[in-house]
């Protein structure tokens, strides 16, 4: 078995808001799973570039979907990065596979508290944490840079014609 070489070393629920929808009709079908919004955030250590902080943050959308529970939560984690690992590979891991170890944590602790309330346990819907990361990097790579113009030289002519 190959392990990650990325290590938790602590994580906690600094926010917590679960209130459950008092007009959510479990008759009507739909999809409940399409309010659930992410956001992730990192910050690496000033004194040790190996030690990292991820915060997941974890809302449920708009208020007209037909959610049985309005969900605002916050989980932050610390890991380090095995030495194995290159620098400038670490952000990514940390960030795909950070917010990830997290978001399992969330599940858990929803699963938790919503099995004890009137619409039964909430289950977070499967997500991928690498392909909003490749969206940003694409949107950043296609975004122009702004360099300065260019001079344009002028053809040297010769003299002699």
């Amino acid at each position: 078995m190959r392990f990650l070489p990325l290590q938790l070393e602590a994580h906690f629920f600094p926010k917590v808001e679960i209130e459950a929808n008092q007009i959510f009709q479990p008759e009507i079908e739909e999809q409940a799973d399409a309010g659930m919004q992410t956001k992730v955030q990192l910050a690496q250590h000033q004194n040790n570039p190996r030690k990292w902080q991820v915060t997941l943050g974890l809302t449920s959308g708009a208020t007209d979907k037909n959610l049985p529970y309005r969900i605002n939560l916050e989980c932050v984690g610390f890991f380090e990065v095995a030495k194995d690992v290159e620098e400038k590979q670490a952000p990514l891991l940390v960030r795909t596979n950070g917010a990830a170890i997290l978001y399992s944590s969330a599940r858990e602790f929803l699963l938790l508290i919503t099995g004890r309330g009137p619409w039964g346990p909430y289950y977070l819907p499967t997500t991928n944490f690498l392909e909003p990361f490749q969206a940003e990097k694409e949107k950043e790579a296609s975004t122009p840079s702004r360099k300065p113009p260019q001079k344009k030289r002028k053809p040297k002519t010769d003299p002699a014609k």
